[in-house]
């Protein structure tokens, strides 16, 4: 068997054996498995204002993905943006340099830990990045960075079907999460009269204020009406 062919059927097995989660858990936890990881996330239309994040095995790996997301910076959007695999290495190294203040916000995570940032571009369409890190005394991964960028691609193929259901009505789990995003980009539109770039500009430094995730800021615009941007003219 091939070593690509190889890689499909390790894939296809653990998430075959996985009988709890969602696809996207499933295909999340499969990754992290397979490339030797601490801990994964996989996130789809990453420098979007539709930006998902489908899946995180663990609270760290949200973490990271929820600092880049309301910092607007770090190896997930450089790889977004390069197409290539982006790597940096906490605490702060020279390797994080390109991304200050993601850096500072993430030294608070304490231990030390090397981050990748691998786009998933099935049939060469940019679709999304799965970010992975390691922690401990050996911080390499069990992959070599094309069979990295192969397996990254083949859970993107796996993806992208459920990831075209960003804008059904109805949408639930992460979909939904960011649905209320829009909601409350529209909101903030509305009172203010800004653009959406400025609307959601707005709603991230509210959540780097609070130290608290896109979502949540969401929620407290759209559903608890917690929160509101009154302007001082």
């Amino acid at each position: 068997m091939s070593d690509r062919g190889d890689l499909l059927a390790r894939l296809t097995g653990a998430v075959a054996r996985a009988t709890v989660g969602s696809l996207g858990d499933r295909l999340c936890a499969a990754f992290r498995d397979l490339t030797g990881a601490t801990g994964a996330a996989l996130t789809v239309w990453y420098g979007e204002p539709h930006r998902v994040t489908l899946a995180a095995t663990d609270a760290a790996a949200a973490r990271l993905e929820d600092l880049q997301d309301v910092i607007g910076e770090g190896p997930g959007h450089t790889a977004w943006s390069s197409g290539r695999i982006e790597t940096g290495i906490l605490p702060r190294t020279e390797s994080l340099a390109r991304w200050p203040v993601f850096a500072e916000a993430a030294e608070e995570m304490g231990d030390h830990m090397v981050i990748h940032a691998v786009p998933m571009r099935p049939w060469e369409r940019r679709f999304g990045i799965a970010t992975l890190y390691r922690t401990g005394p050996s911080p390499g991964l069990l992959l070599d960075p094309a069979q990295l960028s192969f397996l990254a691609d083949a859970v993107g193929a796996a993806l992208i079907r459920d990831a075209l259901a960003v804008e059904e009505e109805n949408a639930s789990g992460p979909w939904g999460s960011r649905a209320q995003v829009h909601q409350a980009t529209g909101m903030v539109i509305a009172q203010l009269r800004v653009g959406t770039e400025d609307a959601l500009a707005l709603l991230r430094a509210q959540a780097f204020a609070q130290n608290a995730t896109l979502a949540e800021i969401a929620a407290s615009v759209v559903k608890h009406r917690r929160l509101d941007f009154p302007v001082t003219r």
